[in-house]
């Protein structure tokens, strides 16, 4: 059923999401080229909120859960934050506050905020579009039975201790463990660069026979928080053991962040279309995919489907 779990609920009695997070999510060979499919990792089914962001989510939930009896976040209303939160926090019985610029009558009519309000969010309105205006609304509405999801989802390294940071990282690293012998070149995607530090570190330690990691910005440059992030978790990156090559579309004017490319797919993947779908066809347009079974391309997650999750709404009440 294309996800790693084994039961499709949002019942702790039924299911603990947590103890999925070690599980592996397989790598496919598609007409000669491997993916990692960690879209694959979707507690509520395939096209559910899913992939990597949702593992160290629920890391993060899980870790620092006590105490606390609701979540408050902010982000886009076009962020999977949106949606994954409230998910989340359904799962561990944890109410969902959200911080928002829209209108309350049009809110729900964009997917992540309408996927959050079946699991009960509620939404709190910025007054401005900018993200400083809606984090300091997190931080305005913060209490202390409050867990704040930062945005990005993510552990700062420098408000959060060193030994939290690296532990955020270690479930996303451990992903890298069963990247077939085979691959030589592995692609990926450099948006907010959580899920690319965690497989930096992965590959830090055991990078098989990689001989270059080739990421593609989606977003602003941020290769310099990684590298600062990885010096706290013992890696210098400039010492891996494989070549570390770039290349962003955004600051090359290909695409902003926050366009949407659809319809972009391989062999029956159908690619997100914020992130992998950029990547897919600037590598299409360029000649630069090779199908010779040692090229491989990490799908950090996919875009969900309302639908999917419809079904699980009337469990959170």
């Amino acid at each position: 059923m294309n996800t790693i779990f084994e039961q499709l609920s949002i019942d702790r009695n039924d299911i603990k999401w947590e103890d999925y997070l070690g599980s592996f999510t397989p790598w496919e060979n598609r007409s000669g080229i491997w993916f990692k499919r960690e879209d694959y990792f979707a507690p509520l089914g395939y096209s559910g909120p899913n992939g990597s962001k949702m593992r160290q989510l629920i890391w993060y939930i899980n870790r620092f859960k006590e105490g606390k009896n609701h979540i408050v976040t902010g982000a886009s209303i076009q962020s999977p934050q949106l949606s994954m939160s409230a998910i989340v926090g359904a799962h561990y019985g944890l109410k969902s506050r959200q911080i928002v610029y829209s209108k309350p009558h049009t809110v729900t009519k964009h997917d992540n905020p309408r996927i959050a309000a079946g699991f009960g969010a509620v939404f709190e309105y910025a007054n401005g579009p900018y993200n400083p205006i809606i984090q300091k609304r997190v931080a305005d509405l913060t209490q202390d039975n409050s867990l704040v999801v930062e945005y990005g989802i993510t552990v700062p390294h420098k408000r959060y201790p060193a030994e939290d940071v690296q532990k955020f990282h270690e479930v996303g690293a451990y992903q890298v463990t069963n990247m077939p012998d085979e691959v030589e070149r592995l692609i990926m995607p450099a948006g907010s660069c959580n899920s690319l530090t965690s497989v930096l570190l992965g590959l830090s330690r055991d990078c098989k026979n990689l001989r270059e990691l080739f990421t593609i910005g989606i977003g602003p440059d941020k290769r310099a928080w990684v590298k600062e992030r990885l010096e706290i978790m013992g890696v210098d990156t400039e010492a891996l053991p494989f070549i570390w090559r770039h290349y962003s579309l955004h600051d090359n004017k290909y695409s902003s962040y926050s366009d949407k490319f659809k319809g972009e797919n391989f062999d029956g993947i159908d690619f997100h279309p914020t992130y992998e779908a950029k990547m897919w066809r600037w590598l299409r347009q360029h000649e630069a995919i090779d199908q010779d079974d040692r090229t491989a391309f990490w799908i950090v997650g996919s875009a969900a489907n309302t639908k999917v999750v419809e079904p699980f709404y009337t469990q959170t009440g």
